[in-house]
């Protein structure tokens, strides 16, 4: 995975904090990692080998969320300018459909901790 590096956290240590820039994508290697809302209290874990952090890649992006290792965790980690780069050389279908999922997913996340 070029241009991904691996991160490797312990247990309760935030990867990344509700409100935070976003300038990250990750992807889930071992481990758990919980989806945190601004109260501190777990919303959702993420399975290995899913994405999150979408923020990254969605213009504006202000992170929705914190996340939290739950345990040894390891993580493959993308900047987001990195990340573009990448796209820059993908079909223009291909980016909007990205996006279009990386939105949803971020939606989905706003409905299960319960705000709009």
């Amino acid at each position: 995975m070029a241009n991904f590096y691996k991160v490797v956290y312990e247990d309760g240590e935030h990867i990344f904090e509700v409100g935070a820039n976003a300038s990250d994508l990750f992807i889930l290697m071992d481990g758990c990692v919980e989806l945190v809302g601004a109260d501190g209290q777990a919303f959702a874990q993420v399975p290995v080998g899913q994405s999150f952090g979408e923020q990254a890649f969605l213009r504006g992006g202000i992170r929705g969320a914190g996340a939290r290792a739950k345990g040894p965790t390891t993580c493959a980690k993308i900047a987001a300018e990195d990340a573009a780069a990448m796209l820059r050389n993908a079909s223009p279908l291909l980016v909007h459909i990205l996006e279009a999922l990386l939105l949803q997913q971020n939606m989905n996340n706003a409905l299960r901790r319960g705000t709009d």
